[in-house]
């Protein structure tokens, strides 16, 4: 059942009194080349906003608070792993340290003689089976690969420091951990103090992100500028 007209009214003068213009949003994301990719990252800003000062106006607490967080996190855990995967893979594709992120190593058996087992039997001793491999890279495909080594090499490239490599995997690490049985057994307590750093950090996220890009004169200098200062 939907909310009587001035009821709704009332939430949504509310909610938009304390958020601000198109515009805020836009200035954040103004490094980002591809325009459909752009404007969903405003759309999911403006989202976690929306939904965050809802939810404050109605002073959340308990379990509700705990929703409240989670929402929050897995909002921005999206915009930081959009972020980073897009200026990797399209501004720094051609870097070792992007390229390294698409190889694994595989491991191939491979047959040895008889006598070549039996003689690593003999020297070595092992309580198992034995079995020689060959190490190949193989090609990995780019969607799975962990948003910690992508993180690290934004790191190794200088988009982002320590300090924010840190804060971005660590509200990833949050936002893998909302599936109920990481979230037990890892003993996670969800706080609004979580949800406040994710928003926070993503000003220091962007204007680092954007900051190296035009050093590498990878994005356009008024682009680079539009990102919120």
């Amino acid at each position: 059942m939907a909310f009587q007209d001035d009821v709704r009214l009332a939430v949504q003068e509310y909610v938009e009194n304390h958020l601000p213009d198109d515009q805020f949003y836009a200035k954040y994301f103004g490094f980002i080349s591809d325009v459909d990719l752009r404007t969903r990252l405003e759309e999911e800003f403006r989202s976690a906003r929306y939904i965050y000062k809802m939810l404050e106006g109605m002073q959340a607490k308990d379990w509700l608070l705990t929703a409240q967080v989670k929402v929050q996190i897995l909002l921005y855990a999206s915009i930081y792993e959009a972020v980073l995967h897009h200026v990797l893979f399209k501004n720094y594709a051609d870097s070792p340290s992007v390229k390294n992120l698409l190889f694994y190593e595989h491991r191939k058996p491979i047959n040895i003689s008889g006598d070549l087992k039996s003689k690593i039997q003999s020297h070595h001793q092992p309580s198992g089976a034995i079995k020689v491999y060959e190490i190949e890279l193989k090609e990995m495909d780019e969607r799975k690969i962990v948003f910690e080594d992508k993180a690290d090499a934004a790191l190794a490239l200088g988009l982002i420091d320590l300090k924010i490599r840190n804060i971005v995997c660590n509200v990833y690490s949050l936002r893998n951990a909302i599936h109920l049985h990481a979230e037990l057994r890892r003993g996670i307590v969800y706080g609004i103090a979580e949800a406040r750093e994710a928003y926070h950090y993503l000003q220091g996220f962007c204007q680092q992100v954007a900051a190296r890009l035009t050093v590498d004169g990878k994005v356009a200098q008024q682009s680079a500028n539009q990102v919120v200062t």
